[in-house]
Order: C-alpha cells, then sequence, then structure tokens
C-alpha cells in the first residue's frame, strides 16, 4: 500500500517535470528566433546605412546590397561546412576578393576597397565613411 501511495507523487512529479522542460524549451527557442530576428533587422539597418554613405544611384544600390547578402550566405555556407578550419579564412577571402569581379566596371576602386572593408568590419566601416563625409 504505501509503494502505491509513493509512486502517484513520484509519477506527478515526472509528469509536471517533463512538461516543465518542454515549456523552457519553447522559450528558449522563441528567445534564439527573436535574438535572430533583432540580429537580422540590425544587419539590415547597417547594409541600409552603408549603402546610403556611398552616395550611389539606386540600381548600384540594389547590387552592393545583392551582392553583401550573397557574401554573408556563402561565408556562412563556408563556416558550417566539412572544410578544415585553417583552409575556411583563405576560402571566404578568396570569395570576397571575387565578389565584385563581375560588376566591377559600375564602381570607383575606391568603393569597391570600401566594400571591401565593410564585409570585413562593417561597423567601422561605417563610422569611418560618416567621419569622411563629414569632413568633407
Amino acid at each position: 500500500m504505501g509503494a502505491k501511495l509513493l509512486t502517484i507523487p513520484l509519477l506527478a512529479f515526472f509528469l509536471c517535470a517533463g512538461t516543465s522542460f518542454a515549456q523552457t524549451s519553447d522559450a528558449i527557442k522563441k528567445e534564439q528566433e527573436k535574438y535572430m530576428q533583432k540580429q537580422l533587422e540590425d544587419y539590415n539597418n547597417r547594409v541600409d546605412a552603408y549603402v546610403n554613405l556611398l552616395k550611389v544611384d539606386d540600381f548600384k544600390a540594389t547590387i552592393i546590397k545583392q551582392k553583401i547578402e550573397e557574401f554573408y550566405k556563402k561565408r556562412h555556407e563556408i563556416l558550417m561546412s566539412e572544410v578544415s578550419e585553417f583552409e575556411k579564412q583563405p576560402l571566404i577571402e578568396e570569395f570576397k576578393a571575387t565578389l565584385f569581379s563581375d560588376v566591377n566596371e559600375l564602381y570607383t576602386e575606391e568603393t569597391i576597397m570600401s566594400i571591401q572593408r565593410f564585409l570585413t568590419d562593417n561597423k567601422t566601416e561605417v563610422k569611418n565613411l560618416k567621419k569622411k563625409l563629414k569632413n568633407n
């Protein structure tokens, strides 16, 4: 009889703990999705701000945005690939160097170099462009 009395509370405990874990797991997933959405918004805002600072026409701005997005997708693929760690960075750098080769004639060398710097460190490049425009 005592074993039966003990079994019911233990069963209730495990059911509650399982439910609590599922709720915690769902909450974590929601937080991760919220964080990723915030990161994507911040990224889009940085790219938009950067392209506006370049002072290029809408056509060129659209191409730059597409190329930047292409770069980040490809970089993510490389980083998540099975390639050894010491080979990943050279692959990323090689892709970055050839990213604008098909539309190179549309942009000045200075613009291309600025985009390259943006791909490496976008916050610093946005700050530098703002400073440069302020001084001019």
